[in-house]
């Protein structure tokens, strides 16, 4: 179990680098909240674990040397896509608050929020890879549109008609795809 939550803690600072993502900002929130509460006790339980893992002090605020402890328990950071050390500085210090003695943080209700929207999108990806065959990166409408049947409540109302085009057998880049269903930002 713990390899596992090391893994989805590395998987979410992957993301989070990846799409350069803010913590703090109020739109994110609100749009990570929504993930959250749409999450069952147990996958809520899994993301506090994950936490806890983390929280080596137990001050309920993660600062760099906690996360560098925990990626780097699996390798090192730029060998599983996390950069340098600096670049995970540069990422933590960009998106966090500080304590009073000026410690760069990450706090729980932004960890939460952040491994919510990044184990929804792994999710995505993952199912959506499934019908990919040969690994392009591109899916059927029809097929995202049969896929989507079963994961409606995690979309809003207003993206539940995305799939409704005129030619179902278009391709459709499904990481994009998936940035889109979590309204967050495109990659361009």
């Amino acid at each position: 179990m713990r390899l596992k939550l090391i893994r989805s803690i590395t998987r979410c600072f992957e993301y989070t680098q990846k799409y350069k993502l803010r913590f703090g900002d109020p739109g994110s929130r609100r749009r990570r909240n929504i993930l959250l509460n749409v999450l069952s006790p147990m996958q809520r339980q899994y993301i506090e674990d994950a936490f806890s893992l983390i929280d080596d002090d137990k001050s309920e605020l993660i600062n760099l040397n906690e996360i560098k402890r925990v990626v780097n328990s699996v390798g090192d950071a730029n060998d599983i896509g996390l950069g340098s050390d600096d670049e995970i500085s540069d990422l933590i210090e960009d998106n966090t608050t500080s304590t009073s003695i000026g410690q760069k943080v990450i706090t729980k209700e932004d960890f939460f929020g952040l491994m919510a929207e990044s184990e929804t999108y792994q999710l995505f990806i993952d199912t959506f890879e499934t019908l990919d065959p040969n690994d392009s990166g591109f899916v059927r409408a029809a097929d995202l549109d049969r896929i989507l049947c079963g994961v409606r409540d995690l979309i809003s109302d207003d993206r539940k008609s995305i799939i409704d085009v005129d030619d179902m057998e278009m391709m459709v880049d499904y990481e994009q795809f998936s940035r889109m269903l979590l309204g967050t930002a495109l990659k361009i």
